[in-house]
């Protein structure tokens, strides 16, 4: 197939390595005499084990292997890992929902899946359910990562299920740290930097304390759609693959610059002799100037509007900007044997997102100034005589993109003590932790009273201006109508206990058989505090939002058994019970829900079958609750579909109640509502894994893991496509919304969660390491990647009727890949180390434009729609690294990111994210950067 020769090619080009992927070793490298070791807690399990012994599928990063990356966030490192798949990135928050947050995803089931701890333990998630915020978490502060590619519910809790990622933070003595980098495109836009301050104290067997803090800045400027030549437009010519023929892929607004109308009127049918209702689009400019549209508008579809290409104006890449500290702590206490410990973690982040300019309907009175010298004109006598509305549909440009400032205050405090206890290791913690999320408007929303009195007043005029030409004075009006400050306030709060034990119970023939036992409980308090702007809809085009407070108490306890039956086999069992409480409105004072439970499992093993050979396997169970605001939250505005839609209550729709709605309604995008289904069904999973660890010589080393995980009763929302693709199938997910600034009610959709039925996913991690002296220094390879054999689940509301989104882009708006790949090759020799890396993911079918969509047009012909689906190709992007150790204080690094400037992948997406002509989920738009870095101990 084209797409595995494609992998061949590049493979032989990556020299067989990898990003530093490799799994914990399961056993020794070197056959050197063996000391003894320290018993460490290792992600996947709660007893104290020689970090060697693990029979999971773990992958673990040091600092080191962090910094031959080159990424200066912790979300850029964590994305990057081939088994991660499914995440949000930060552009998403250009109009995708993504409200400035990022997520790790283990193998494409989804962030709600996905445990990330921090030291062991959980911290606040940035929404109601469990997802947490990448961005809380400073990297500068980590000494490693660890990441469990396996189900973990049975010891971490029931939203495990596809893996957990553990932050391990640094902590005791060392010197005092600084650090810098720079990275700039070589295009414009787009530039970084960071720097950190580090610095331990004491030492725990010596002083009887030990202290380790860290503070961090780092920064990116934006990057906007006109700096780049593949996102500049939303209007982007091509050619029909097949055919030659030449197309256009159109992402244009009714909303324009300056304004269309439409004009409801009331005539005669010829035919029936009775009154109807009839609509009629014209924009007044074009008409005044010879049906030529402004500039930035174009006629796409005979329709009498002229369309804006709102995608030109957008930021591709938002501003981000992230401070940190952090700080850790050890104290003996006295002659107990145990000790004191502390973390404590505050990060205030921010995402600036600037999207197209605010989009307004509005009505325009008969008989006004405005209706009189724009419309009136345009209409016969009988149309004018029987007006009953004109909705102007405006792009309000002259006040400049709508920008959201999504700012987050991440606080996490954790006290606990640790040690023997009656020949337990036992460990056990409170913990405080919140996130409070900001979302501020900084400018583009104008406020409803005063636009529609200017509008009234005739001090803004919507029809006579394009580009650059309206007044300073009417400019003005038009700035003074803007809003800004704060929209709404989240706070999620966390109060947990923990504690844990672990000690050797019996002997078997293989060693001593280890037990392990715990138990946690946490209250999570969830609310939502909107601005009075947000209360009142005081903003055009907007709805009132309600306030939110909900909060549940989860309670878990668990069991591990560690039996080494032979010196070569080594089996692991674990249990788990959870009690997932019912949800506490705290506004009305009810419960919302019912309280969960359930039991779940893990059963894993590990066969030494020779040294260098090793087999693995684990099975277990897992559960999930849906989250608060999934099945409490109440119906409210959602905004408008990422995409543009024809009407779909037409034809044989025709006789849908809403279906009137669709009366001279063209292709647009429509109004959306989201909510919560308070008869959610809990979610149950099942998963399995076989691997094989194996070194056929000194110098290499080769882990592959199969692994299986299926869902049941899965929570999600029917896709916005897929509500206009099947309008029958889910017509009870239509309704209306009342537009005060036209006194119009519209058709909009409801976005809500149901349980999906089934998930399948299945694959394969592998990674392989060659390590070589050469030349007189050390060469190490990697190659570490995951190949999705199976991606499946079934239609919203069905248990039985499969799709898939792998090597396609699915009806739920995403891309599962096949291949996803890194590799490296890094070569030290006395002071320097040299790193290429390079990274491939597959080719995929895009998203189906059909004629009936009109989303592609004939080049050159208006309204002559057409079908084609393109297929994206393959994206492969090389880095490399120079490292100079100067001294022994002094480190200074050099790198180029995308080292050919391989721009992403040309695709027909038009959902989701505002990005238009590539996806920002699967390629970076920065290009070829430079960057340099340096650091520096004393």
């Amino acid at each position: 197939m084209m797409i595995e020769k494609a992998l061949s090619r590049s493979l032989r080009v990556m020299c067989a390595g990898s990003l530093a992927l490799s799994s914990i070793n399961a056993f020794a490298q070197n056959a050197a005499p063996e000391a003894p070791m320290q018993r460490v807690e290792i992600t996947g399990s709660s007893i104290k084990r020689i970090a060697a012994e693990s029979s999971l599928p773990v992958q673990s990063f040091s600092q080191k292997d962090i910094q031959k990356t080159g990424v200066s966030t912790v979300t850029d490192f964590i994305q990057q890992i081939p088994a991660m798949q499914g995440f949000s990135v930060a552009a998403d928050s250009v109009g995708g929902g993504g409200g400035g947050v990022t997520t790790a995803s283990i193998h494409d089931i989804g962030a709600a899946y996905t445990l990330v701890l921090l030291n062991g333990r959980r911290i606040a998630p940035a929404n109601s359910g469990t997802t947490i915020d990448l961005n809380s978490i400073p990297l500068s502060a980590i000494e490693r990562v660890e990441v469990l590619t396996d189900g973990a519910s049975a010891l971490y809790g029931a939203d495990a299920i596809a893996g957990v990622v553990n932050f391990i933070l640094k902590k005791g003595a060392s010197d005092w740290e600084i650090k810098a980098k720079y990275a700039r495109p070589e295009a414009s836009g787009g530039a970084s930097n960071s720097v950190s301050l580090s610095k331990g104290f004491g030492d725990i067997d010596e002083d009887g304390y030990s202290m380790f803090f860290s503070v961090s800045h780092d920064e990116q400027k934006q990057l906007k759609a006109s700096q780049r030549d593949f996102a500049k437009s939303g209007i982007i010519n091509f050619n029909d693959p097949a055919t030659g023929k030449a197309l256009q892929f159109i992402n244009g607004s009714p909303r324009a610059l300056p304004a269309n109308a439409g004009v409801s009127y009331e005539t005669v049918d010829p035919a029936t002799g009775k009154p109807v209702e009839k609509t009629l689009n014209l924009n007044p400019y074009a008409l005044a100037h010879g049906g030529k549209c402004a500039p930035f508008n174009a006629d796409f579809y005979g329709d009498g509007n002229c369309y804006f290409d709102n995608a030109s104006t957008i930021e591709i890449n938002p501003k981000s900007e992230r401070n940190g500290l952090f700080s850790s702590g050890k104290l003996k206490l006295g002659q107990t044997g145990l000790q004191g410990f502390y973390d404590l973690a505050y990060t205030e982040a921010k995402i600036v997102a600037s999207i197209a300019p605010y989009p307004a309907d509005f009505s325009i009175a008969k008989g006004s100034a405005l209706y009189n010298k724009h419309i009136k004109p345009h209409l016969s006598a009988e149309q004018d005589a029987g007006v009953t509305s004109v909705v102007a549909k405006y792009r309000l440009y002259e006040m400049g993109n709508r920008t959201y400032d999504y700012g987050t205050k991440a606080t996490h405090l954790v006290a606990g003590v640790e040690g023997p206890v009656a020949g337990w290791e036992v460990n056990s913690a409170l913990t405080y932790s919140k996130n409070k999320q900001t979302q501020k408007y900084v400018g583009g929303f104008p406020l409803a009273d005063k636009f529609q009195a200017a509008i009234d007043a005739g001090t803004i005029d919507p029809f006579a201006y394009g580009l650059g030409e309206m007044p300073q004075a009417m400019r003005d009006t038009l700035l003074g109508t803007g809003f800004s400050g704060t929209y709404n306030t989240q706070t999620v709060e966390m109060k947990g206990w923990d504690a844990r034990a672990s000690r050797e119970v019996f002997k078997l023939p293989g060693g001593a058989a280890q037990i392990g036992v715990g138990a946690d409980f946490r209250n999570t308090a969830y609310k939502v505090n909107q601005a009075d702007v947000a209360k009142n809809a005081q903003i055009l085009f907007d709805n009132p939002q309600v306030d939110s407070g909900y909060e549940r108490d989860n309670f878990g306890a668990y069991t591990e058994l560690n039996l080494p039956v032979t010196k070569e086999l080594e089996v692991t069992g674990s249990a788990r019970y959870d009690q997932i409480g019912a949800i506490d409105n705290n506004l009305t004072g009810k419960k919302v829900g019912s309280k969960e439970n359930a039991a779940t499992w893990k059963l894993s093993a590990k066969y030494a079958a020779a040294k260098n050979l090793l087999f693995r396997a684990a099975a277990g169970t897992g559960f999930r609750a849906a989250s608060m605001q999934e099945i409490a939250g109440p119906l409210e505005d959602w905004g408008v579909t990422g995409g543009n839609y024809q009407c779909p209550l037409t034809g044989a729709m025709s006789g849908h109640p809403l279906a009137s709605y669709c009366n001279g309604v063209g292709r647009q995008q429509f109004e959306a509502f989201q909510g919560g289904n308070p008869n959610l069904k809990p979610e149950k999973s099942k998963q399995w894994s076989l691997g094989t660890v194996f070194e056929p010589t000194s110098k290499l080393s080769m882990s592959f893991d199969l692994w299986n995980v299926e869902i049941r009763d899965q929570v999600t929302a029917v896709s916005e496509g897929l509500i206009f693709d099947n309008p029958a199938k889910y017509a009870d997910l239509f309704t209306t919304k009342h537009i005060s600034s036209t006194g119009k009610d519209v058709l909009a959709i409801k976005l809500l969660p149901i349980n999906i039925g089934k998930v399948e996913n299945r694959g394969i991690d592998y990674d392989l390491t060659f390590k070589d002296k050469l030349y007189g220094g050390k060469l190490t390879s990697r190659l570490a990647g995951t190949y999705l054999m199976r991606s499946r689940y079934t239609t919203p509301g069905t248990d039985d009727q499969w799709e898939t989104s792998l090597n396609r882009y699915g009806s739920n708006d995403k891309v599962s890949f096949r291949h996803v790949v890194r590799a490296t090759t890094s070569f030290e020799k006395d002071k320097w180390t040299h790193t290429l890396i390079a990274a491939y993911r597959n080719g995929y079918t895009d998203k189906e434009q059909s004629a009936d969509d009109c989303s592609v047009i004939v080049a050159g012909q208006p309204g002559e729609c057409f079908g084609v689906t393109l297929q994206v190709p393959s994206y492969t992007t090389f880095d490399f690294q120079t490292a100079y150790r100067a001294s022994a204080q002094l480190e200074i690094t050099g790198g180029i990111t995308n080292l050919f400037d391989r721009d992403p992948p040309f695709t027909l997406r038009n959902t989701g994210s505002h990005q238009v002509g590539y996806n920002p989920s699967y390629s970076s738009a920065l290009g070829r950067q430079f960057y340099l870095s340096a650091s520096y101990k004393f």
